[in-house]
């Protein structure tokens, strides 16, 4: 969790940076997430606020929340059972 020291690897692996450091930052975070292939966060006071991801990353999550969401139009039974109410 980013505690004003910079970019600091969470113990899931994201890097993190606090808002207040976030313009110094950015470049190497984006680096970090482009070349290391990290996921990076934004953070205030402690909490995760916005991610930075690879735009293969998006584009893949994109098309899988699409996938998802056309199996729990044509099974609601089937999803409501297997993952009952999670969120949108």
């Amino acid at each position: 969790m980013a505690t004003g020291k910079g970019i600091e690897i969470a113990e899931d692996g994201v890097a993190t940076v606090g808002m207040t450091e976030a313009r110094a930052l950015l470049t190497t975070l984006i680096r970090d997430v482009r070349y290391g292939g990290q996921v990076g966060a934004f953070t205030e006071r402690g909490a995760r606020q916005a991610y930075v991801v690879t735009p293969d990353f998006y584009e893949r999550a994109t098309r899988e929340h699409a996938a998802i969401e056309r199996f729990r139009a044509q099974w609601p039974d089937v999803y409501a059972d297997a993952f009952g109410d999670l969120p949108d």
